[in-house]
C-alpha cells in the first residue's frame, strides 16, 4: 500500500499537465511494472536473508563490473522515497488541518507525523505492523468503495471515462510523443512502487512463500489504484475533479451510499493513503541503506540496529531528510531529482536479473521467473 496509493497525489499533477490523456499513461506505467515484477521476485529471493528490496540485492550482479553500480542503485532508490515521505506528510497534515485540526499549523503537524511514524518504526516491525494493517485496510476498503459505489449508483459516464484528450506542448506527432514521455517519466515515480513489498524479505518467516504473494497482491492493488480508480473517477467526477483537491472532489463518489458521510470518507481516504506513503520510506527504503552498509558499500555505522532489530541510523537519517524536504516545501526540483533517482533504482535491478541469469545460471533460485519475463523486465527498464 505504501507505493500504489501515491496515485492519489500523482494523478492530480498529471491531469493538470496532460489532461485526461494522463489516464492511459498511468495504465501503461503499471503494465511496465507488472512486466518487471517476476524478475524482481526472482532477484530478491536469491538472497532471502537480505533486506532493502530489489535495490539492496544487486551487489552480486554488479560486483564483477563495478561495486559503484550497486551503491548507485541502492542510494538512488532510497532517495527516490525521501521527498515522498515529506510530501505525503504535508498532504495528510493539510487535510487534517482543514477538516479537524485548524488550530495546529500545517508544517508542525507534518513534522509531527514524520516524527511519530519514525518513532513507531523504531519499536520494530511487529509494532509497526499493528499500526499499518488497520490503516492499510481502511485505505483499501475506501478505495474499493470509491470504485464500486459510482458504478452501482449509475453516476459513471462510460463515454467520458474512455474519452482521452492529451495536452501537448506544441502541435504535431513530436508534441504528442513529448507529452507522453513526460507523463511516463512522472508515472515512473510511483507506478512501480509496489516493489516496496520486497524491502522486508529478510524479516519474513517464510520468504519463499510470502514474498511472491506479497509482490503479486501489491501488484493487484496497483491495478486498483492506477487503472480502475482513474477510469471510474474520470467517468464520475471528470478530469477537473481528479485534477482538483481530492479531499473535496471525491465526495460524490461516496455520496450515493454514505450521503452526509461522503466528505468524511473522502478525507479519511486521503489521510489513510498519505499515512501509508509516509510510513513506507521509513520502514522500507531505510533498510536499503542499511543493507548497503552491511555489504561494505556505505559507512559501517549505518548498519547499526537497536534492540528491536531496526536499523535506527538509517531510519533517523530518512526521517531527518524528509523533514528537511517538507520544511523546504518539497520544491519541484527536488521531486524531479527524486524521480530521476528512483527510475535508476528500479531500472538497474531488472538489468541485474538478466546479468545473473547470464553469468550465474546454476545459482539456486527459489523462485524462477517465467520464460520471457526477464527480457520484459529489461525492456521495461
Amino acid at each position: 500500500m505504501g507505493g500504489s496509493n501515491q496515485m492519489v497525489f500523482l494523478a492530480a499533477a498529471l491531469i493538470a499537465a496532460q489532461g485526461s490523456g494522463a489516464v492511459p499513461i498511468l495504465i501503461v506505467g503499471v503494465l511496465l511494472a507488472w512486466a518487471a515484477a517476476p524478475g524482481w521476485t526472482e532477484l530478491v529471493l536469491m538472497w532471502p536473508d537480505r533486506v532493502g528490496g530489489i535495490a539492496g540485492t544487486c551487489a552480486e550482479a554488479f560486483r564483477p563490473y563495478s561495486p559503484v553500480l550497486a551503491n548507485l542503485t541502492g542510494v538512488c532508490y532510497w532517495w527516490g522515497w525521501v521527498p515522498t515521505c515529506g510530501f505525503t506528510a504535508i498532504l495528510s497534515a493539510s487535510a487534517l488541518h482543514a477538516w479537524y485540526l485548524p488550530f495546529i499549523p500545517i508544517t508542525p503537524l507534518a513534522v509531527a507525523i514524520v516524527v511519530g511514524f519514525a518513532g513507531i518504526n523504531l519499536l520494530g516491525v511487529r509494532t509497526l505492523t499493528r499500526v499499518a494493517i488497520p490503516i492499510a485496510i481502511g485505505a483499501a476498503f475506501l478505495a474499493m468503495l470509491s470504485a464500486i459505489i459510482p458504478v452501482i449508483g449509475g453516476t459513471v459516464d462510460v463515454h467520458r471515462a474512455v474519452s482521452f484528450h492529451l495536452e501537448t506542448p506544441f502541435d504535431g506527432a513530436f508534441g504528442v510523443l513529448t507529452s507522453v514521455m513526460a507523463g511516463l517519466y512522472l508515472v515512473g515515480f510511483a507506478a512501480p512502487a509496489f516493489e516496496a513489498a520486497a524491502c522486508h524479505v529478510g524479516e519474513m518467516k517464510n520468504p519463499v512463500r510470502s514474498l511472491p504473494r506479497a509482490m503479486f497482491a501489491s501488484g493487484g492493488m496497483a491495478g486498483l489504484f492506477f487503472i480502475v480508480l482513474p477510469l471510474i473517477w474520470l467517468g464520475s467526477i471528470g478530469s477537473a475533479g481528479i485534477g482538483g483537491d481530492l479531499t473535496h472532489t471525491l465526495g460524490p463518489t461516496f455520496a450515493p451510499l454514505l450521503a452526509g458521510g461522503a466528505k468524511a470518507a473522502a478525507v479519511g481516504f486521503m489521510v489513510a493513503n498519505m499515512f501509508m506513503g509516509t510510513m513506507q520510506p521509513l520502514a522500507g527504503a531505510s533498510r536499503t541503506l542499511s543493507q548497503l552498509s552491511e555489504d561494505g558499500l556505505l559507512p559501517r555505522s549505518w548498519a547499526h540496529r537497536n534492540r528491536n532489530d531496526v536499523p535506527w541510523v538509517t531510519t533517523l537519517l530518512t526521517a531527518g531528510l524528509a523533514i528537511v524536504a517538507l520544511l523546504l516545501g518539497v520544491p519541484t526540483w527536488m521531486i524531479a531529482a527524486a524521480n530521476f533517482a528512483y527510475l535508476i533504482g528500479i531500472g538497474l535491478p531488472s538489468v541485474a536479473v538478466w546479468l545473473l541469469r547470464r553469468n550465474q545460471p546454476e545459482r539456486a533460485r527459489p523462485y524462477r521467473a517465467p520464460r520471457g519475463t526477464i527480457m520484459l523486465g529489461v525492456g521495461s527498464a
